[in-house]
């Protein structure tokens, strides 16, 4: 068997598998991807853990945004204690809060975080 570098090279870029996706440029996929819902969502979330340090100050280090689907935000606190003042003292100032950041929360849920083991 001879060696054909230029051969080998040709192979290597061929395609391996049938309907191999085509090339596509580096600004074109980093374009679509910034435009994508994946990236929308994250701003968003980015937006809700702003609004929620400006609503609880401190106390946002123990509240934890845990999903956000269809406008309900699903919130985990780590103390009981705070759950219960938050959930019903201060859950209207707050959805007011995400509502001016224009994070799309309409609803909250709240749930105490389980115990790291």
């Amino acid at each position: 068997m001879v060696n054909d570098p230029g051969r080998d090279r040709a192979l290597a870029h061929r395609p391996r598998l049938p309907g191999t996706p085509r090339r596509e440029s580096l600004d074109h996929l980093v374009h679509s991807f910034m435009k994508s819902e994946e990236v929308a969502k994250m701003r968003r979330f980015a937006r809700v853990r702003g609004a929620l340090e400006t609503a609880l100050g401190p106390a946002a280090a123990k509240v934890t945004p845990v999903r956000l689907a269809a406008g309900v935000l699903t919130l985990e606190v780590k103390d009981g204690v705070l759950l219960a003042e938050l959930r019903t003292m201060r859950s209207t100032q707050l959805l007011q809060i995400l509502a001016d950041q224009r994070t799309g929360v309409t609803r909250l849920m709240w749930r105490i975080a389980r115990a790291e083991t």
